[in-house]
Parts: structure tokens; sequence; C-alpha cells
């Protein structure tokens, strides 16, 4: 669910074993503010080996989806219903959150949270100077289904 300024919120998933962008939103519509929206993001599947994916969710403002402005959350599940507990969730946190997303091809995926440096490239502007990701998404592949939900 959006807190009071969804065009303050931008995510993205990426295999970071490939450098394939699978999901990327730069911001969302004010009119969600409030409001819960669904996301299907297709991601490899296990015949293609282990995979590691990156989630980034990132609020320009910097003061998360909770609580000033509103209750809002995330959750992401993996598979093709709505059901059981999520593989990583959130609410309260500053400009951003980034979670590695392990996918083996013999047992359960894991989401592990990679803790932030609000400022960690040293300069005090509350820029991180994190050029890590490349934006182009060439992968062509035919990928299932993995199921990324905002709610509460």
């Amino acid at each position: 669910q959006f807190d009071q300024y969804p065009e303050e919120i931008s995510m993205k998933l990426e295999n970071i074993l490939d450098d394939t962008v699978l999901f990327e939103t730069s911001s969302y519509d004010k009119s969600l503010a409030g409001q819960t929206k669904y996301e299907r993001i297709p991601i490899y599947s296990k015949e293609r080996g282990d995979q590691t994916y990156c989630f980034t969710i990132e609020d320009s403002y910097g003061d998360g989806l909770c609580c000033s402005q509103g209750d809002g959350s995330y959750e992401l599940h993996i598979g093709d219903a709505v059901e059981g507990q999520p593989l990583l969730s959130g609410s309260i946190f500053n400009k951003k959150e980034v979670w590695l997303i392990e996918v083996p091809s013999s047992s359960s995926p894991t989401a592990t949270f990679q803790p932030q440096d609000e400022d960690d490239d040293g300069d005090d502007d509350g820029d991180d100077g994190d050029d890590y990701y490349d934006d182009d998404d060439t992968s062509g592949n035919t990928l299932p289904w993995w199921c990324y939900i905002w709610s509460c």
C-alpha cells in the first residue's frame, strides 16, 4: 500500500548474474495515494540454474512508506498466487532499501536485507554515489512470473 506520496517511490529488480533489469519504475501516479498496487514481474526459471537478484525500493523524499505520510508497506511473494508468507517486506526506511534474493535451483528462495548508508560516498550530499546498475535490458528471455505486491 502506498503512503500519501506514491510519486516519490521507485523500484528495481535486477538479475545481478547477467545485469538484466527485470522490472523498473521511476515513480507512480499521485492518484494511487493510500491505494494498493499489484505488479507481476517475470524472472528466470530454475532450469537456468541458481540465480541472484537485487531488489531496490527508493523514496526520493527520504521518508519511506510509513508512517508520517500514511501507513504504506510493500511485500514480495514468489509464485503465481498471492498467498502465504512474503519472501520479503518492509515499510519503515529512509531513502532506500536493498535486498539480495537468491533463487537456488534445488531449494527455496531466500532474501537478505542489505543495510544502506544514506550517504556512503563521503561528500555529505545525501547521494550515495551508487552507479552499480546498468539500465539496459537486453534479456529477450521467456520467463515465469514472480508476483510483487503492495499491501498492508
